[in-house]
């Protein structure tokens, strides 16, 4: 796939003087073994979770009564 086009100093200059700034961003090789073992075990605790209902008893005991009033 490779790297995207540069922009040329004109395009960088008009973006930034409307208000935008660069961002890198690096996401996981979702192809990696061990990305999708941990992938793995993260969705086997979840589903586990969901079961015990701790999360849902613990959120009544502690978040208020009512969402929609500050």
């Amino acid at each position: 796939m490779g790297r995207p086009r540069e922009l040329s100093q004109e395009e960088r200059a008009d973006l930034m003087r409307r208000g935008y700034r660069p961002v890198e961003i690096w996401v996981p090789v979702t192809d990696d073994m061990a990305f999708q073992e941990q992938l793995q075990q993260e969705a086997q605790r979840i589903a586990a979770s969901d079961e015990e209902d701790e999360i849902m008893d613990w959120i009544a005991a502690v978040g208020p009564v009512d969402w929609d009033e500050p």
